[in-house]
């Protein structure tokens, strides 16, 4: 493989004369592989140069493929002025994991937004294709790409090349898990970032700081040139490129680092070449043919982990309220334990996916629940993510060296907490790649279980006695639900109840106002669903559909109603489980409850509705039209009348809004004194109609109502044919229209 280095910089790009020997532009490395792939590594301002050097010289038609490690500004930036994209006879697939709420394409196209620049990205002339990656390999030509987590504030992964027995590591925006005082890398998350290194030709490492730098910037994301190096030695690998400079390093300071690792090198008696990345430096990476494959499973399998369940055991409030907002904002469930003996009394009650737990508990060590967590989710590598004081934390790594469990020192960035849960689900969901045989799986030529025997085990049922668990299953069935079959469907009759026996399913619920489908939860073994139909003697109120391949066992009716009326503990587990659900529901209704003084939908909930009718209007192919409404006058009612008044003012707005528009339509409070409207299927030529709808029913309201004075609303208007990802653009648009027009009554 030819390697080139178009940008080397970290963060923010750096040009001048102080950097001009290593380079000022950020990330950007040109791959051309023997078979003619040709590979970009990130598209930071380095793209600029390739774009127009491949704009010159490759023949056409282009087909390139863009590898993102993340879509932090400094790896996309380049993006808008690589020219290639530009081009109609150019094919760009672009491949990076998946962001914090936001797809791959939707962050791409946030930075071509009109506010930044002046093509869209859907208006770009090549043919591109997006693709969200997890922890696995593929293949593009004939190059095996491999990716793997690294520890960062945002999701993050590696990329490692093979082609013809020579392997390129690229591992950048990554921060040691721990830096250890003698040097041994102990953490399991460093262990694990050197075997996917290993045996490497050229790595290409983030070496943003010294070490003396670095004990200021915990928790920002990056390494320091030391632990570049160290892992380096540790994985076997023959180069090592600092790479992703501090855009505060000149070229002389680079320089002095290179020297330093150099020697530390020779101190350790390693034969690593090591050297600083330069912009324009270009190699050649060959080997013997003795690269091997670091990671298993599809890297282009998306492993959905919405629903999934994170137990939490502390006793720190502080600590679960952040854990809580980080665990929400991805909608996970959170189940909550405060010490060693509620935990080994209550977890029966739900099978976690992943435990963060504090190593300090009231009444005893962490690590006494390992076992226990192991017990109930049937799994000796059930992840647990140990919250630990730094003080204490290589003491414990000294004991702990098993792969499935992290470590996190306190106080911890909520970033990177986030970044971590969300590698540790993706890896391990969904029949992940560290992912094993689950209880009651079969063994080679081993007698499949009976009914009774599966559910044995199972948090729900372990009360009942063998012989009622053998009433229960007595006329019970099964069966195999492959990814996206519909298990059930909302308005079926209510006469089974299904019991996960492997595989997960995700429940959703048809939102009256937008007729789209909210997810509720996800549920995986052990866990039960359809028993609410049956209690409330209702039809099903939401469609249950298989996520991967999912195995169930379906009881009847009469047959789980006898086992509950009969049988007092499988009854009271049974409560358990719906308070905990209820429990998880109202924590997701919290995060879009309507907006507590208009009843209109709050600024988050109608960012996250806009989307669901936004993609609505795009299949549907028509147009959206967005009102914004803003109440100049507020701060004088407040002032002259008080807070009262002011409040009934804002009732009648957001009353009159509800009146005027239509039931498919959707209204918002996004300020102290604003609201938006977003109208599906309307057109320009009806704002007139509707604007003087709402005026009217505003003057109507404040008459009936007896408001001391008039209620004078600014109205902006934005439209677009087709409507964008997010609701910005078109609050941005209306809001610049607004301040152009004149306060109307």
């Amino acid at each position: 493989m030819h390697v080139r280095f178009w940008g080397t910089r970290g963060s923010i790009s750096a040009p001048g004369r102080n950097t001009a020997t290593y380079g000022g532009n950020t990330a950007c490395l040109e791959v051309n592989a023997g078979d003619g792939t040709l590979i970009v590594l990130d598209c930071g301002t380095g793209a600029r140069e390739l774009g127009l050097r491949l704009a010159r010289e490759r023949p056409n038609p282009l087909r390139l493929h863009l590898l993102i490690g993340h879509t932090h500004w400094d790896h996309i930036q380049g993006f808008p002025f690589f020219v290639p994209a530009f081009l109609p006879s150019a094919e760009i697939n672009v491949y990076a994991p998946l962001g914090f709420q936001r797809g791959l394409e939707e962050a791409m196209a946030g930075q071509m937004e009109y506010s930044y620049f002046p093509v869209k990205l859907r208006e770009l002339r090549s043919r591109m294709h997006f693709t969200e990656l997890d922890e696995g390999s593929f293949r593009i030509g004939e190059v095996h790409v491999e990716t793997q987590y690294l520890n960062h504030t945002a999701p993050t992964i590696a990329y490692r090349l093979t082609h013809g027995g020579a392997t390129l590591a690229y591992v950048t925006d990554h921060e040691p898990f721990w830096r250890p005082t003698d040097g041994i890398l102990r953490h399991p998350g460093d262990q694990r970032h050197v075997a996917f290194i290993r045996g490497a030709d050229l790595v290409v490492h983030d070496a943003q700081y010294s070490d003396e730098e670095y004990r200021s910037k915990i928790g920002w994301g990056h390494s320091t040139v030391e632990y570049a190096t160290d892992v380096a030695l540790a994985a076997g690998a023959r180069r090592l490129a600092l790479f992703h400079h501090d855009p505060a390093h000149d070229d002389a300071t680079v320089t002095m680092l290179e020297a330093r690792v150099r020697a530390r090198v020779v101190a350790a008696r390693g034969s690593l070449d090591v050297f600083a990345a330069r912009e324009g430096m270009e190699l050649v990476v060959d080997g013997a043919g003795g690269a091997r494959t670091t990671v298993v499973g599809s890297a282009l399998e998306r492993r959905a982990i919405a629903g999934a369940r994170v137990l939490v055991v502390s006793a720190n409030e502080s600590d679960v309220a952040a854990i809580g907002d980080v665990l929400a904002d991805d909608d996970l469930l959170m189940m909550r334990m405060r010490d060693v003996a509620s935990t080994r009394a209550g977890i029966g009650d739900g099978v976690p996916d992943l435990a963060i737990v504090d190593m300090e508990l009231p009444d005893g060590d962490g690590l006494t629940l390992i076992p226990v967590l192991r017990e109930v989710s049937g799994r000796l590598d059930f992840p647990i993510i140990f919250m630990v004081a730094v003080a204490e934390t290589e003491r414990l790594l000294t004991g702990l060296a098993e792969a499935s469990f992290d470590v996190l020192p306190k106080p911890f960035s909520p970033p990177m907490l986030r970044a971590r849960i969300r590698a540790w689900l993706s890896r391990t969901l969904n029949g992940g790649p560290s992912r094993r045989r689950r209880r009651g799986a079969l063994a080679p030529g081993a007698e499949a279980p009976s009914f009774a025997e599966l559910i044995a085990p199972m948090p729900l049922f372990r009360s009942l006695a063998r012989d009622d668990r053998e009433r229960l299953v007595a006329d019970t069935t099964d069966h195999h639900y492959v990814p996206g079959q519909d298990i059930i469907r909302e308005g079926d009759p209510s006469d089974r109840v299904f019991v996960v026996v492997s595989g997960r399913v995700r429940v959703l619920e048809t939102s009256p106002e937008t007729q789209t489908e909210v997810l509720l939860a996800e549920l995986g073994p052990g866990e039960v669903f359809g028993e609410l139909g049956i209690l409330r003697e209702q039809p099903r109120s939401a469609t249950v559909v298989a996520v991967e391949t999912t195995h169930c066992l379906i009881v009847p009716q009469r047959d789980f109603l006898r086992s509950v009326t009969g049988a007092p503990g499988l009854a009271v587990g049974l409560l358990r489980m719906i308070a905990g659900r209820l429990g998880d529901a109202d924590r997701r209704l919290a995060r879009y409850a309507p907006d507590p003084l208009t009843g209109l939908a709050s600024r988050r909930a109608f960012h996250d509705q806009y989307r669901r009718c936004a993609a609505a209007a795009r299949r549907a192919r028509t147009g959206v039209l967005m009102l914004v409404l803003d109440v100049p006058q507020l701060n004088a009612v407040n002032s002259r009348y008080g807070y009262t008044v002011g409040d009934d003012v804002l009732r009648a707005v957001a009353d009159a809004l509800m009146e005027a528009t239509r039931a498919t339509d959707l209204v918002g409070r996004v300020g102290t004194d604003e609201f938006a409207v977003l109208l599906v299927d309307a057109r320009p030529k009806d704002v007139g109609a509707i604007t003087g709808r709402v005026q009217a029913k505003l003057a109507d309201l404040a008459h009936k109502r007896e408001l001391p004075l008039e209620v004078v609303c600014k109205i902006g208007v934005a439209y677009r044919e087709t409507p964008p990802e997010t609701a910005d653009e078109l609050l941005g648009a209306a809001s610049a229209d607004m301040q152009r027009s004149k306060p109307s009554a």
